[in-house]
């Protein structure tokens, strides 16, 4: 078997199926069996705001680097708002927890001034700002995390034009 391959069976009543190929086709096709054949699963798909993955991996693609203990912006931070580069820090670091490389969700205000590279105030600032606006929440004393609606508004919103200026 090629180490780039995945086999992924799955039975349910009377139903088996058992996909094969590479992780990021058959992710997809597991997430669809889930997501579409699955009557309740559908249900609870239309009430609840969820992300593919897989799709945001694509989407900050070049923006952003996530290793086995940290998050690298690779964007241009001189062409981005302060915000944008918590968002994305932020949901880097959501992506990084859902594939189990990082062991928590969350940065620190620490970690998000060093990916900043601004001082604690304006870090502060920016925060209250995101957390006003309900983007990103307080997840314990100095720990922020990205809400599923600031995940949303963020690809909706921002995402097209930090894209942009990182073509530039």
């Amino acid at each position: 078997m090629d180490t780039n391959e995945i086999i992924v069976h799955i039975k349910y009543g009377s139903q088996e199926l058992t996909y094969r190929g590479p992780v990021k086709e058959v992710w997809r096709a597991v997430n669809k069996f889930f997501g579409e054949l699955i009557p309740v699963f559908k249900l609870v798909k239309k009430a609840t705001l969820t992300f593919d993955v897989a799709e945001l991996v694509e989407e900050l693609e070049g923006l952003i680097s996530i290793s086995e203990d940290r998050l690298v912006i690779l964007a241009d931070k001189r062409r981005l708002s302060d915000k944008d580069i918590i968002m994305l820090s932020l949901v880097g670091a959501y992506v990084g927890y859902r594939l189990g490389i990082f062991p928590k969700e969350t940065l620190s205000s620490a970690e998000l001034r060093g990916l900043l590279e601004k001082n604690a105030k304006i870090t502060s600032t920016r925060l209250s700002e995101l957390r006003r606006e309900g983007w990103v929440e307080k997840a314990g004393a100095r720990e922020y995390r990205v809400t599923p609606l600031g995940i949303a508004k963020f690809r909706e919103e921002r995402l097209p034009r930090i894209r942009a200026r990182a073509a530039r």
